[in-house]
């Protein structure tokens, strides 16, 4: 099995998370977690049933998202990545 990451930033609620796993599973994605506040989606899939062009396409062509970075393995979130805050000094 492999893992991978992609940062997609156009996500921002169920649906989206909702498209972008159905997408994946229809192409062989074993495994799919979509994460609204990181806006990362973290794909396990068995690479001789699924390569990740057609994974990449599912997201891009078929659930309509832009995919903005891509790493290996499971890459979680820095601390402050997606928290916005406001300093009134």
């Amino acid at each position: 099995m492999k893992e991978l990451t992609f940062d997609v930033p156009g996500i921002s609620c169920q649906h989206c998370i909702n498209a972008i796993t159905k997408e994946t599973q229809a192409v062989g994605v074993t495994d799919v977690q979509v994460d609204l506040t990181s806006k990362k989606v973290f794909i396990t899939f068995d690479p001789t049933k699924v390569s990740e062009e057609a994974i990449k396409e599912a997201i891009v062509e078929e659930a309509g998202y832009e995919i903005a970075g891509r790493y290996e393995g499971r890459v979680t979130a820095s601390p402050t990545e997606g928290k916005r805050s406001l300093n009134m000094a």
